[in-house]
């Protein structure tokens, strides 16, 4: 099964690569070597771009295709075909790698349920982290290859994978919080408290801000010399909008809490002594007998 690559991503190393070994079973580099792309969407094979690119060398005997997956690319089935000599003069040779090229809704989709997916779009939007380009105008803008290829400029802050892990904890501390309401997963949450969902993604933004205050308290510092100071200093603003978020959230898990209903009784003996049990956990003879119970 071929690999796959989304819109916009950056391949690197680790993506379109191949390595080359000499008779001895040692790498080696070639004395010539290019690639060339080719969109396979349709069943025939259309060259995209040069048919001789040149690969990245890291090491000895290693190449890899370093180029961007068009943001307009045809969805489907691509190949790259590349083609090297060993030696100069060499006979030429060919190997071809094939790949596809997926939307990135079906990324989110095949890594989480469709609750999972949707609690994780509802939570980005409520932190303003749906649109990046759209919400963040001050902020500096990302390498492409930094913010999942969403857009050319502007980065998420947070990735899919850290805001399901705050949705998961978030359902943890609803979890624990008396009285007791055990959830397996997030589909049994949605499923058996969908009125909760709020309270779900409150506590999940908590989290959220809480990992980015940490973030930057690591990254502010104060800069001065010959009369210009910088200080960056974002920490105590994310701190402030975290504890609003969480005197909220506890306020509203309170209030969720209180709608638990808890049946509590008195405890009996789990079994009974012969007649006697129907008068009581501690009838003893000369007490109550079942001649006195009845009147003879």
């Amino acid at each position: 099964m071929p690999v796959s690559f989304f819109r916009g991503q950056q391949l690197g190393r680790e993506d379109l690569n191949i390595f080359l070994e000499n008779a001895n079973n040692t790498p080696s580099n070639a004395a010539e070597i290019t690639y060339a792309l080719y969109d396979n969407t349709t069943g025939m094979e259309v060259l995209l771009g040069s048919p001789t690119r040149i690969p990245v060398n890291p090491s000895v005997g290693e190449y890899f295709a370093s180029v961007i997956i068009p943001l307009d690319a045809n969805i489907g089935a691509y190949r790259v075909r590349w083609t090297f000599r060993e030696t100069v003069g060499g006979p030429i040779q060919q190997v071809v790698q094939e790949f596809d090229c997926i939307d990135k809704a079906t990324i989110l989709s095949s890594n989480y349920t469709d609750v999972e997916a949707d609690l994780v779009r509802r939570l980005r939007i409520l932190l303003r982290d749906n649109k990046p380009d759209r919400n963040y105008h001050f902020r500096p803008p990302a390498h492409e290859e930094t913010v999942t290829q969403f857009n050319k400029v502007f980065g998420f802050i947070w990735e899919d994978a850290e805001l399901d892990e705050y949705l998961q904890r978030a359902m943890d501390q609803v979890t624990a919080a008396p009285p007791r309401t055990p959830f397996q997963n997030l589909d049994q949450f949605v499923q058996t408290r969908p009125e909760w969902r709020t309270l779900l993604l409150n506590g999940a933004m908590m989290h959220a801000l809480f990992a980015v205050m940490l973030n930057w308290i690591s990254d502010e510092f104060d800069y001065s010399i010959g009369g210009v100071s910088l200080t960056i200093e974002k920490s105590s603003k994310y701190e402030s909008a975290y504890s609003a978020i969480k005197d909220s959230w506890e306020s509203q898990l309170e209030r969720a809490k209180q709608t638990v209903k808890i049946i509590s009784g008195l405890q009996q003996p789990r079994y009974g002594i012969g007649i006697r049990s129907s008068f009581g956990p501690y009838t003893g003879a000369g007490v109550l007998t079942p001649a006195k119970f009845i009147g003879f």
